[in-house]
């Protein structure tokens, strides 16, 4: 019952909340956010609308349309004048975008948004008291939760690995802050993060060599590797929408186009960043998978996803510019591969399942039971500060039998398939 009430499925009674704090205005260095939009209108109001009510200031708004064919600019130009717009004339990659938003912003920090979520009051005062907090800070990583669940995790940064296209920190995990305590992260996803300018002027801008996807974490990966570090901001709390996804839309399978843009990404982030032997073992590694994917795809006649993966790797192939970005940043580079992997290896693979989070009670006895037992951040009133329960010892094979019979053979050989992920992920 805590857990469905944490998830906001039930309801706590009136006596049992706790008053919520006052927040109160606070006043600091000037943040520039920067938001790209790309037919992205029906989005925006609501994110405009946090910002306007932040307990932060001051903030200067830029919004980079990425040459929307929508109503977006003559929108923001009617209702919003004190945002700076920059309206590019061609579509462009997600990094060259952002690029351009930073490379007129006057802010000390730049806060890199998208159009798709709402900031709790006083997320941008949290992000910025973070950076304070951290000198040796690259990014700070909002606290991201599922816009229409918003009990579970979308993410608190992300990470890479030797298998699969990388993931969300706590995708699809209740929030009962038991992430909280994780300072120091792989990598932030740039939906919600803040960068210090000075921070930005020693690792760079963006590769606009991503078409879209792996540009965050290429970035926060660098700017490791240069010595600097990526930070969590658990206080700064933001509603993504997930994938633009609104309650009535599935979660569509992997599309043609986005297959071809991480085959090639991940490439691109292995071959540009690691040493020897680490990118042989990622390469290798995205090789075999990426040849299986071209099996199923044959056998099941996708000839657009044959066509993808191909075209993906003909890419990667093609890229002459990886060679001198590789050679220069390995000169500079200040920590070794095993330390840049190090971090994320405490870090479990998504509860996610067709894009929803997934709660049943294995997951509620095997996962979320420990966290309650030893609770720390939040207040779970059904619970006394002494409560503790013990299961009953389940073996392996006891265990996985009884989600093959409560929750189904499809979701059974799914989170098999995550636990496998997650050992062939780590490099």
């Amino acid at each position: 019952m805590a857990c469905l009430c944490q998830a906001g499925l039930l309801e706590r009674l009136p006596d049992m909340l706790t008053d919520e704090s006052i927040l109160t205005p606070q006043a600091g260095p000037l943040v520039s956010v920067i938001i790209v939009s790309y037919n992205s209108q029906s989005w925006l109001e609501e994110c405009l609308d946090s910002l306007a009510k932040q307990t932060y200031q001051p903030l200067e708004i830029i919004l980079v349309d990425n040459h929307s064919n929508d109503n977006t600019v003559a929108w923001i130009t009617a209702n919003h004048p004190e945002i700076q717009v920059i309206q590019l004339s061609i579509t462009v990659s997600l990094a060259q975008a952002i690029n351009a938003g930073v490379e007129v912003a006057r802010g000390t920090y730049f806060l890199i948004l998208n159009p798709d979520l709402r900031l709790e009051l006083n997320a941008v005062a949290e992000l910025v008291q973070a950076a304070l907090s951290e000198p040796n800070a690259a990014a700070l990583a909002a606290k991201l939760k599922l816009y229409w669940t918003p009990g579970f995790l979308n993410g608190m940064g992300n990470l890479v690995g030797a298998f699969g296209f990388g993931w969300d920190i706590g995708l699809g995990y209740l929030d009962l802050g038991q992430f909280d305590g994780h300072r120091e992260l792989p990598s932030a996803c740039f939906a919600a993060a803040l960068i210090p300018r000075s921070a930005w002027q020693i690792v760079g801008p963006l590769d606009p060599g991503f078409p879209l996807y792996y540009e965050d974490s290429e970035w926060c990966y660098r700017a490791r590797l240069l010595g600097l570090k990526i930070y969590a901001a658990p206080k700064a709390v933001v509603n993504h929408a997930f994938g633009s996804r609104t309650p009535d839309k599935p979660a569509p399978g992997i599309s043609t186009i986005r297959l071809h843009r991480v085959v090639y990404g991940r490439l691109r982030f292995a071959n540009k960043l690691l040493s020897d032997p680490y990118r042989r073992q990622f390469t290798r590694r995205y090789r075999g998978e990426d040849f299986l994917r071209l099996l199923m795809a044959f056998v099941r006649l996708n000839s657009s996803q044959v066509s993808a993966i191909r075209e993906g790797w003909k890419k990667f192939r093609q890229a002459s510019d990886l060679p001198i970005l590789r050679a220069n940043l390995q000169r500079q580079r200040k920590i070794d591969d095993e330390t840049l992997f190090e971090v994320q290896k405490a870090y479990p693979s998504p509860l996610i399942w067709r894009g929803s989070p997934v709660l049943t009670w294995d997951i509620i006895q095997s996962v979320y039971l420990p966290q309650i037992q030893v609770r720390k951040t939040i207040p779970l009133p059904e619970f006394p500060d002494s409560f503790l329960i013990q299961l009953p010892a389940v073996n392996k094979l006891q265990r996985w039998n009884e989600i093959r019979r409560f929750e189904g053979i499809p979701l059974l050989f799914h989170r098999l398939f995550r636990t496998i992920q997650r050992r062939l992920a780590q490099p």
